[in-house]
């Protein structure tokens, strides 16, 4: 390997993530090295040691292929401040930084060079937090410079060098011999080839325990990536081997030992033994039992329901269906009630007319949630009455995993009753983290549409609990909507039935035909751009695509409207972080739940601002500032994909569908899509796509036990 010295002239490129950039080293000759680094970023300015080989890439030519560097302690007064600076501690800035050095003087580089630089403490003036902060990242760089060497020596990427740091701090490479398998839970994206790899240049034999029970252990984990809550026993070993080998005898007898220690679960059911990653056999039996417990009583409610339904049609002039009626009924005389139906079955009506009967009742404290901001925002605009996100209600619990909350079966909720809509998107974990904090005489009502997308991560509990038979449920069948001629929703009652849509062109539906992608892209842009000039809200059109990555994906056509509807400007604000450019005006979307910030994955906003410090964004319901450590949790939203709008409801739907999406073209998707239109969907694409996905029933089955934990229940499992 060759080893180079120099100072980053500057960044060429980051990836959104920060795990891949180009940066341009001068090194001590003055000549410039293209360097390639798949890790995080250096900053513009620092000294470097860097370690890698040279390669001829085939566009860019002669360039760096950095294994890993070594920030260089500096040797000069200039060099000490921006290495102070380029350190990225909050507080500590350019007067800071000045103070340090008035303090030490040139004594100043003797310390930092030192293993102990305990005298940073001394510096008055700073705060101490700040100092505190400054001392433990001094003591940091060189630990992290062991740990870089130490990952690449044994065949795998420093990148993980800074997680590893912050959980084991000094004891990471000692961690690391005693069992290289750590690796995968300690750190983000890590697979088992890569700390098998660690794990073989530290000698380990491919039958060592450690290895056998990370291979278990893995693809348990992973059952959830495709919606399981458990697996057969037969089909859990067969996956095992293939990332073992044929250790048949050790895979069986971990997973008994494993069972006897109570690290995973199974469950009998039909003569099929079912194996369970611990998280998910709690949320399932849990959410069983506190179902049942809810339903084991029924609600105090004196309220006479047909007078009540005959008033409600009198004062809003409308006649309830038959089944409508059933469902208030049922909701009224349930503690648990199960609503669902496609677009247009007046399931938004039943929200309403609930909320009014239950404080006639003398149950006031009736809370509406949803999976998302804007399901919540258009709940409570349905039932004039507060509506809020299901994670903002059970309050989630700051710097801990995203089904972890204040609210429980230790502290419940306030509340009489409680309405969750857009139910279709609840996973077995978030749904246990609901029922965990209902009241135990408080009554839970589940509205959904069954038929749209799965939730993303194990289970399908909207599903599950219209299978089981002692749940009160009532499927809305009738279509109102379309008593007014709405052709959204008459295409999407077509659709999942498995008919094509009327494509003839309305004010409602529209259909583009194009030849090629590019065409796609092309229109989708001048649409869009048309769109937003007729609306005083530009969040309430969206472009939904089928997938995220590829040539059609939503990531290259937010890239191609950003640059069509808010190109570059000399007077537009803009920055560029993680290789990506924000300008003011730009639609994002938050990809990851802050909690601090109060922003959770799904929300959209617009760009309204950007300082030096950050950026400001207009969410549906709120203003956020943002620093810049935030933003690698933002994406562009010009687009999104069909996942990431379920729950919401925009005016007007831009909806690519063109061959290339090939798999995604699937009815449940192409549904889910075409109903997060309120006014107006338009399809640009080929007539072959819509009918490929019409006639494609998605083949995600996925194994849950909820249904038999729930009519099996006996009060103790």
């Amino acid at each position: 390997m060759e080893v180079l010295r120099g100072t980053v002239n500057r960044i060429i490129f980051m990836n959104e993530n920060n795990t891949y950039a180009v940066f341009l080293l001068q090194d001590y000759n003055e000549e410039y090295i293209p360097c390639v680094i798949k890790n995080k970023a250096p900053k513009e300015g620092d000294e470097l040691e860097v370690t890698g080989n040279f390669i001829q890439h085939p566009r860019y030519g002669h360039q760096l292929e950095v294994a890993f560097f070594e920030r260089l302690k500096p040797d000069t007064i200039i060099g000490v401040k921006r290495y102070i600076l380029n350190l990225g501690i909050k507080g500590l800035g350019e007067k800071s930084v000045e103070k340090i050095i008035a303090y030490f003087e040139d004594d100043i580089v003797t310390l930092l060079r030192t293993d102990e630089p305990k005298a940073i403490m001394d510096v008055p003036g700073i705060r101490a937090a700040v100092k505190e902060e400054l001392y433990n990242t001094l003591i940091g760089e060189g630990i992290l410079s062991d740990i870089n060497r130490f990952l690449e020596d044994n065949g795998i990427s420093s990148k993980w060098s800074h997680e590893l740091y912050e959980m084991y701090g000094a004891n990471a490479i000692a961690v690391l011999r005693d069992n290289p398998y750590v690796l995968i839970k300690s750190c983000r994206n890590v697979n088992f080839q890569v700390a098998d790899t660690l794990a073989s240049h530290l000698g380990f034999s491919p039958d060592d325990d450690c290895r056998i029970e990370c291979g278990v252990m893995e693809v348990l984990n992973d059952i959830k990536n495709n919606g399981h809550t458990c697996i057969p026993l037969e089909e859990l070993i067969p996956l095992i081997l293939n990332v073992l080998g044929d250790y048949v005898d050790l895979v069986v007898a971990k997973i008994e030992s494993l069972l006897e220690w109570g690290t995973i679960y199974s469950f009998e059911s039909e003569g099929v033994t079912y194996i369970y990653p611990p998280e998910l056999y709690i949320a399932e039996v849990e959410s069983a039992r506190l179902t049942k417990e809810l339903m084991s009583s029924m609600p105090d409610i004196t309220l006479d329901s047909h007078i009540f339904i005959r008033d409600f049609e009198r004062k809003y002039n409308i006649n309830l269906g038959a089944k409508q009626k059933e469902a208030i009924l049922q909701a009224l005389q349930n503690k648990l009630s199960i609503i669902t139906g496609g677009p247009g079955t007046g399931k938004t009506t039943i929200v309403k007319a609930l909320v009014e009967a239950y404080h006639l009742c003398g149950k006031p404290r009736v809370l509406l949630c949803a999976p998302t901001g804007r399901a919540a925002k258009r709940l409570s605009e349905a039932a004039n009455i507060e509506a809020t996100t299901i994670h903002r209600l059970l309050m989630p619990v700051q710097g801990s995993d995203d089904y972890d909350f204040m609210k429980n079966e230790d502290d419940p909720l306030e509340a009489d009753v409680i309405i969750v809509d857009e139910a279709s998107m609840l996973n077995i974990q978030l749904y246990y983290a609901l029922i965990s904090a209902v009241p135990k005489n408080a009554i839970l009502v589940i509205v959904g549409d069954v038929d749209q997308l799965p939730p993303i991560g194990a289970g399908f509990i909207l599903r599950d609990l219209l299978a089981c038979e002692n749940v009160s449920c009532i499927t809305l069948d009738r279509i109102y909507r379309q008593q007014h001629g709405n052709l959204i929703v008459e295409n999407a009652h077509l659709i999942n039935e498995g008919k094509m849509p009327i494509l003839k062109e309305t004010d409602e539906f529209i259909f583009i035909p194009v030849r090629t992608v590019k065409d796609m892209t092309d229109m989708v842009s001048t649409i869009y751009k048309d769109c937003i000039a007729c609306t005083d809200d530009s969040l309430d059109v969206q472009i939904i695509s089928p997938m995220r990555r590829g040539i059609a994906g939503s990531t290259v056509i937010s890239k191609k409207i950003q640059d069509f509807v808010n190109p570059a400007d000399s007077h537009v604000p803009e920055v560029k972080t993680n290789g990506i450019v924000y300008r003011v005006g730009d639609k994002v979307i938050q990809v990851v739940n802050n909690y601090e910030l109060d922003v959770f994955n799904g929300e959209i906003g617009i760009i309204t601002a950007i300082t030096k410090e950050g950026m400001k964004i207009r969410f549906t319901d709120k203003d956020v500032t943002f620093t810049f450590e935030d933003v690698p949790m933002l994406m562009s939203a010009y687009a999104i994909t069909v996942h990431k709008s379920q729950g919401s409801e925009y005016g007007t739907v831009i909806l690519p569908f063109v061959p290339p999406y090939s798999n995604m073209l699937q009815r449940n998707l192409l549904y889910t899509a075409v109903t997060r239109a309120r006014d107006k969907v338009i399809i640009v694409g080929t007539q072959s796509a819509i009918e490929r996905a019409v006639h494609t029933v998605n083949s995600d089955s996925r194994y849950t036990l909820f249904k038999e934990h729930l009519q099996a229940y006996d009060g103790d499992f």
